[in-house]
């Protein structure tokens, strides 16, 4: 027999296996644990490769895959993927970003039932010997104010979940529209009003620049007395010292925690030292059910992409296969539009229009699709692909609308992305130069041209003498190297636009001070 050359070098589930195993176009290799030259050899006469966490997949490793179209990492995680070197081979990398959610929900409830009866605690009490029924005295979920701290795909099933025990469910989320919590009964409020108000806490965020101990000591200090909190999403989110010192105070009654910063923690680690906290091994997947679909979506994905399909969980862009370069180019074009609309706008988009100009119209799909991908994947763990960015758009209340002119004006090509919110309104446009190479040609009402790539200052001034020097002095005093200052102004509002591209991240702090400037109306930074 002779067909698709598949090596699974982890165990993979019995379901995923046969999927594999039967299917008349594929042969199956599975060597769970195999390391060094000996995978190094198996590697380079594979089209696909099947991994979990168990097998790093280096430069090298992918040096030597020569055949290797398909890597699939039967799980969430990359972080034993180099993913970059894969994008510059033309190796597709998929995960399975959905087989966990039910598992995360579940142990999100079971980890917050548990601190509200002390199950615990209790349980260690009995078999002691004692009998101490006043001792864990416990609380109902019954009319609580449960506060979810990012409203996507885990964070909403835990919501609907905490409504069936008759809790009230507030949320913070600033990517999500407000009609999307209204389906299930929950409330959007701002961050602020979510700790002051919340009985329980529960974060469901992806773990980013932005979120990196978004709850330090301040936030905390504004949490009523007695809350809950747990953390079944990322390790980081918390300032886990912060918390250690809040529940030995007594400020926080409890804590439920799944995930730490640094995975194993240290035996002294004050969260495990630290009275009222229930932790577990990073348990949140780890369910047979999980695994299954996490063995059988991996098997089917892998066989639909080497037999030629694009709409499977790609968490790097497809360089081979029917689309050609530049139709790539303009969907990779339109994701970055997306995404910087996105990252400029005040509040949760609920509304998007794509448009192109001397496009094929057989493009206007994918572009729609990549400009999608593009607005959600800077705050989503999960992978936004060409399968699913639309119904995780439609899931968070974005509608959107596509528009086609068949006749160029000022550039032989353009695509043009409207993005709308409760209070603001954005609208960028981008062309191709020559065949492949972006450039974002205008924001607003603002002309300008750019290269949309790594870290930019997007900045908005009155237009008056001496801005460009103080801006670029404080970036130089903090030795941040700029590497382009692109200019623009508007008659009509007085105001100018400088697009700053910068060599490295840009601390909040730096920003702050220029937005304290009276001249200075708006700063942001964006990474595309």
């Amino acid at each position: 027999m002779s067909g698709f050359r598949i090596l699974v070098t982890d165990t993979l589930a019995d379901q995923g296996l046969e999927i594999l195993r039967t299917a008349e176009d594929a042969e199956v290799r599975y060597e769970p644990g195999i390391t060094g030259d000996e995978l190094l050899a198996a590697v380079a006469e594979t089209d696909a490769m099947i991994t979990r966490s168990g097998t790093p997949v280096t430069a090298e490793l992918l040096d030597a895959a020569v055949e290797l179209r398909v890597l699939a990492r039967a799980g969430v995680g990359l972080d034993n993927v180099d993913v970059d070197a894969a994008t510059a081979r033309g190796v597709l990398v998929i995960n399975t970003p959905t087989a966990n959610i039910i598992s995360a929900t579940e142990h999100t409830m079971a980890m917050m039932l548990s601190l509200l009866r002390n199950i615990p605690e209790a349980d260690r009490s009995l078999r002691a010997g004692e009998w101490k029924r006043s001792k864990f005295m416990g609380r109902e979920l019954y009319e609580k104010t449960l506060g979810i701290i990012g409203f996507g795909r885990i964070g909403s099933r835990v919501g609907i979940r905490a409504k069936s025990f008759g809790a009230e469910v507030i949320a913070f989320d600033p990517y999500i529209a407000e009609r999307a919590a209204e389906r299930i009964g929950a409330e959007m409020v701002t961050f602020e009003e979510l700790l002051e108000r919340s009985d329980i806490i529960t974060v469901h965020t992806p773990l980013t620049d932005e979120t990196r101990a978004m709850i330090g000591r301040e936030e905390i200090a504004r949490m009523r007395p007695g809350v809950i909190v747990l953390n079944i999403a990322r390790g980081g989110i918390y300032d886990e010292n912060a918390l250690a010192e809040a529940l030995e105070s007594g400020h926080v009654a409890g804590a439920a925690i799944d995930v730490f910063a640094d995975e194993p923690p240290p035996a002294d680690h004050p969260l495990l030292q630290a009275p009222n906290v229930y932790v577990t091994p990073h348990l949140g997947a780890n369910t047979a059910e999980a695994q299954e679909r996490v063995g059988t979506t991996t098997a089917e994905m892998v066989l639909d992409a080497l037999r030629g399909s694009l709409f499977v969980s790609a968490v790097n862009l497809p360089v081979e296969g029917e689309i050609d370069s530049r139709l790539m180019a303009t969907a990779r074009l339109s994701e970055q539009l997306g995404s910087l609309a996105s990252q400029l706008l005040d509040g949760p988009p609920t509304e998007v229009n794509v448009s192109i100009r001397g496009i094929e119209e057989r493009a206007l799909r994918l572009v729609t699709v990549a400009a999608l991908r593009g607005l959600l994947t800077p705050h989503l763990s999960e992978t936004v692909n060409f399968v699913n960015a639309e119904t995780i758009a439609k899931r968070r209340g974005i509608e959107w609308s596509t528009t086609i002119h068949q006749k160029a004006e000022d550039y032989v090509n353009l695509v043009s992305v409207d993005i709308r919110s409760n209070e603001t309104a954005m609208r960028v446009e981008g062309t191709l130069f020559g065949e492949t190479i972006p450039r974002v040609v205008a924001i607003n009402e603002y002309r300008v041209e750019f290269e949309p790539t790594g870290w930019i200052i997007y900045l908005v001034n009155r237009d008056v003498p001496g801005v460009v020097g103080k801006v670029g002095t404080i970036l130089g005093d903090r030795e941040i190297n700029i590497a382009e200052y692109n200019l623009a102004r508007s008659k009509k509002s007085g105001l100018a636009m400088a697009i700053i591209t910068v060599d490295t991240h840009v601390d909040r702090a730096t920003l702050d001070f220029l937005r304290s400037f009276r001249e200075i109306e708006d700063v942001r930074l964006v990474k595309l």
